[in-house]
Order: C-alpha cells, then structure tokens, then sequence
C-alpha cells in the first residue's frame, strides 16, 4: 500500500490522465453514429463496427493487465500512447466500413493499455476495505471525461465536422499520455511478478471469480442499450434531436458516474455480494419504464433511473470478482475482469442491433429486461454463498 500522501499525488495524476483520455475518446465514438448516418451507413453496420472496437478490447485487455506491472515506466506508457493518436487521427479520416472496423478495433485493442493498471491503483492505493469506493472515485473521473465528451461531441460535429473532432481528439489523448509519463512511478511499488501470466490466469479462475466475471458479462450487455443505441431510440421512437441525445448520453453517463461514487462506501459497508442484485433490480426498472414510455420526459427519466443501476453496479463488481485474487495476480485479474466487459460490449451492439433492425427498437427493451433478469438471479445466488471481502482478499465479516 501506498503511504498517504504519495497516494494522493499518484491518484491525482491518473484522475487527470483518465479524464484527457476519456473526453478524446467520447468524442469521436459518440458521433460515430451521425457521422454513419451522414454516410448513408445502417444501424446493423454500426453494430458491427461497435463489436470490432469491442472485440479489440476482448484480445487484448486481458494481456495488458498481466504486463499492468510492467507498464508503469515513463518509455512504455510514451510508446503505446503515441500508437493510440495515431489511431484516432486514422479514425478522423475512414470513410467506409472496413476502414472504420479496421480502425476502431486497434482503438479497442490500443486505447486500453494503462486501464487495468490505473483501475488497480484506484482500487488499492488507499488500502484494504476501500474496493467499492475507490472504484467509485476512479469511475467519478473516468465517467466525468465520457460526459464531457459525450456533451461536446455532437454540438462539434454539427459545427466543425468529424476529421476537426478527430484531430481535437488526437490532441487530448497526447495530453493523457504525458500526464501518466510525468508520474514517479520508481515510487509507486508495484507488486513483483511471482510467476507467468498461464499461472496467474489458472490462479484467479475461482468459483468467486468467475461469477463476477459472468455478472459483468450481464451488465455491460444491458449497458449497451443506452450507451451505444440512445442516439437512434431517442430520435427515432421519442422525436428528441441530435443534440438532446447528445445532452442525454452526457446526462446518462454523469448520473451513473455519481450514483458509482456516492454508492461506493455502501458497498464497502455491505459487501459487493449483498450489493450487487440491487443494481440489477434498478437497470430492469430502467429498461421497462423505458418500454412503457410514450413522450421523451418519461424516456429521460427511466433513462436515469437505469443509469443510477449501472453506476451501482460498476462501483460493486470489480471488488466482488476480485475478493479471492491475491495481490500479486490483481493485475492480471482485473485485465481478464476487463476482458470480460469487453465481452459484454462485444455481445450487445451486434444482438440489439440485430433486433433493432429486424423488429423495430421498441423490441430491444424486453429483450435487455430478460438479460438483467438473468443478471440478477445469478447476483443473488452469489449473495448466497459469499461473504463480503476486500480488493486484496482479505475476508471481511458479514455485514448487513
């Protein structure tokens, strides 16, 4: 653990780093939908390049997180960040379908690269017990970043177009780089590799583990619906603008980043496994509100209503997947977690896209309201039959 004062000043850099990354990012994915549609491209094709971008992140999150450990040097965190502008300034300028797949998916394969070092670091630094809050705090930045883009990058698109938007968002990923670059990190005492990467993925497959892993996989298909298709639903079946969806990804990813960061003590207080089937209840109650909807305020407020789930949720399942992984192997663990939300990013735009061209987009919300359902019976066996435990394994009594 890290003293105190060296936390906060490590934290701080990484908080900095995560917004600049976090706000290029949302910029360009957000409009990719207008700029898709400025090309005369279809939802199904947008589905499909959304799930190269995830399946990017699927082949490769889980090997950044076993090399997590040994990123932390000035030379590999300068290297990887300037193969990640230059991937977003290629983005700026795709034109077709197998451009924007080719391109998206090195975004998710690339973009990634310090994520599961950063979230250990937030996760940990401040101890044990502190899991649900620390995820909460990092998802505070993180989010923060994604709502400030999610809210620029349409109102810059209509005004500036999209290679303008990509090269704004070169620039802030550059920025991102040389604030993780500037770290001391010969000070942060990053726990050394006891053996491979094989061992360590064979060591953290526990029963505890592979729940979490399976609950993450549920959420973030659900999580899709408003992440990635709220700019077609809420123009399409609501009669919002271009700009309003805009406001309301922003509004959306803002509600849960909060909820995540208030949320975070109570689950440390009740344990991520006691934590975890209210944050499903909450996305279910979201996604029919949404359904039963018929003007665009009832549609905002289900909309938040789901958001304040998914920010429970984010806060709780990284420290309840990790509640049996030994230190040493965290930066593995929480890579292969990452994979696994990958996964779930992977899964969602291509099943919702699919059901959303052929029936319609009202069809897709009965169909994510069966997954949470599924979600949820599997967070409450989990509650059954484990106790609370912090990040770094050590058990905690259980606490209601």
């Amino acid at each position: 653990m890290t003293s105190p004062p060296a936390a906060t000043r490590l934290l701080r850099g990484i908080y900095l780093s995560t917004i600049f990354s976090m706000v290029s990012y949302a910029l360009v994915t957000v409009t990719l939908p207008f700029r898709f549609e400025a090309l005369g491209f279809s939802v199904f094709q947008y589905g499909v390049v959304l799930s190269a971008y995830a399946l990017g992140m699927l082949a490769m999150e889980g090997l950044w997180g076993a090399l997590a450990f040994r990123i932390g040097r000035p030379r590999p965190i300068l290297l990887f960040g300037v193969v990640v502008a230059a991937v977003l300034l290629a983005i700026g300028f795709s034109s077709s379908v197998p451009e924007f797949a080719l391109t998206l998916g090195l975004l998710g394969m690339f973009v990634i690269f310090p994520v599961p070092l950063m979230r250990w670091l937030a996760l940990t630094a401040r101890g044990p017990g502190t899991g649900g809050s620390g995820t909460g705090r990092y998802g505070l930045f993180f989010g923060g970043g994604l709502v400030i883009g999610a809210a620029a990058g349409p109102v810059l698109f209509v005004e500036i177009g999209f290679l303008p938007l990509a090269i704004l968002a070169v620039g802030l990923s550059v920025v991102s780089t040389l604030c993780l670059v500037v770290l001391p990190w010969k000070d942060v005492g990053l726990p050394p590799r006891e053996y491979g990467t094989l061992r360590q993925v064979r060591s953290i497959l526990t029963p505890h583990f592979v729940a979490g892993v399976l609950l993450v996989v549920l959420f973030y298909v659900c999580y899709t619906l408003p992440l990635n298709f709220l700019q077609y639903y809420s123009v399409g079946l609501f009669g919002g603008s271009a700009t309003e969806a805009g406001y309301l990804v922003a509004a959306t990813r803002g509600t849960a980043l909060v909820a995540g960061f208030f949320l975070g003590p109570l689950v440390d207080r009740w344990g991520p496994a006691r934590a975890a089937p209210a944050g499903f209840v909450l996305v279910i109650g979201g996604v029919l509100g949404t359904f039963f909807s018929t003007m665009y305020p009832e549609m905002v407020g289900c909309t938040l209503l789901f958001a304040v789930g998914a920010g429970w949720l984010t806060a709780n399942l990284l420290p309840l997947a990790l509640g049996s992984v030994p230190r040493s192997a965290q930066g593995t663990a929480v890579g292969v977690f990452g994979s696994f939300e990958d996964l779930g990013l992977l899964i969602g735009p291509v099943m919702i896209g699919a059901v959303y061209s052929s029936y319609g987009g009202r069809a897709t919300f009965p169909v994510v309201v069966l997954v949470a359902l599924v979600g949820c019976g599997v967070a409450l066996a989990v509650r059954h039959r484990a106790a609370p435990a912090t990040a770094d394994g050590t058990a905690l009594p259980d606490r209601g």
